[in-house]
């Protein structure tokens, strides 16, 4: 389905289950909060997206897709160019996941092949047809994966979310808690018991997580690893390093050679 055909139909109106679109968006493109009653299934099979809701904002690398729920009030930004899939899903269609809200699924070969045909199906194919087969296989497929740190929780209270704005702002800000609690009208421990309630995560951690899911998305649109290490605030490159392999299981050479693997390997 290409992007032009996208524009003219609309996915909750559409007459099959399972359909989708694939089309290219350019550097610095977004799309305003909006929802669907369909859930949707969203891939990058190149660059990074960021998809974010009220209650968290989320990396996406093309080793990795994301559910969004129906109903899920959602934005999306792109910083450098971008392929992408989207797949809506009827709350109905057999096989869909009984999920809420937003997951990340881990993308095998076999589901990096399927939403790439999904993508392309007719919108209007009878329940009986090879279309209508090769989408319940896929959303049998699915899984969400539960180790990946790509979700940010948002927070709600406005002290700490003023914390939270100068984090986003500069990554890099080294500043302990207390000052950037003085800098938001509140104390440390103030800021500390909102961060560990509004996003079940310490302050401490949800800072780490900010820094590696900037980094990820740096590295992923091609920046150097020295370079993602001073932006993300850290000493050196090594000590980068470390953060990122405690975080993602792997370092940032072979994560992204893993991933150049999986596109080689497809085309």
């Amino acid at each position: 389905m290409s992007l032009s055909r996208q524009k003219v139909l609309i996915p909750d109106k559409a007459q099959a289950p399972v359909v989708g679109a694939s089309s290219h968006w350019p550097s610095r493109s977004e799309k305003a909060e909006h929802t669907h009653f369909r859930h949707q299934l969203m891939y990058s099979q190149k660059g990074v997206i960021r998809v974010t809701t009220p209650t968290g904002a989320w990396i996406l690398p093309p080793t990795k897709s994301i559910w969004i729920s129906g109903g899920t009030p959602h934005a999306l930004l792109v910083k450098r160019p971008v392929e992408l899939i989207i797949l809506w899903i009827a709350r109905n269609a057999p096989g869909a996941p009984d999920w809420s809200g937003c997951k990340v699924v881990s993308v095998s070969p076999l589901i990096r092949e399927l939403l790439s045909v999904c993508s392309q199906q007719p919108w209007d194919y009878p329940p009986a047809s090879r279309s209508s087969h090769l989408a319940q296989v896929l959303l049998e497929q699915l899984e969400v994966h539960e180790q990946a740190p790509l979700e940010l929780p948002e927070l709600t209270d406005p002290r700490a979310k003023r914390v939270a704005a100068m984090l986003r702002a500069d990554p890099a800000d080294r500043r302990p808690l207390a000052k950037l609690a003085a800098a938001a009208g509140a104390s440390h421990r103030t800021i500390e018991r909102l961060f560990a309630t509004e996003t079940r995560m310490s302050f401490g951690r949800w800072r780490l997580r900010h820094r590696m899911i900037t980094a990820l998305e740096n590295l992923a649109n091609g920046d150097s690893v020295s370079n993602v290490a001073d932006a993300v605030g850290y000493e050196s490159p090594s000590s980068f390093i470390a953060a990122f392999k405690d975080s993602f299981g792997t370092t940032p050479t072979t994560y992204f050679e893993n991933m150049h693997n999986r596109r080689v390997s497809k085309e």
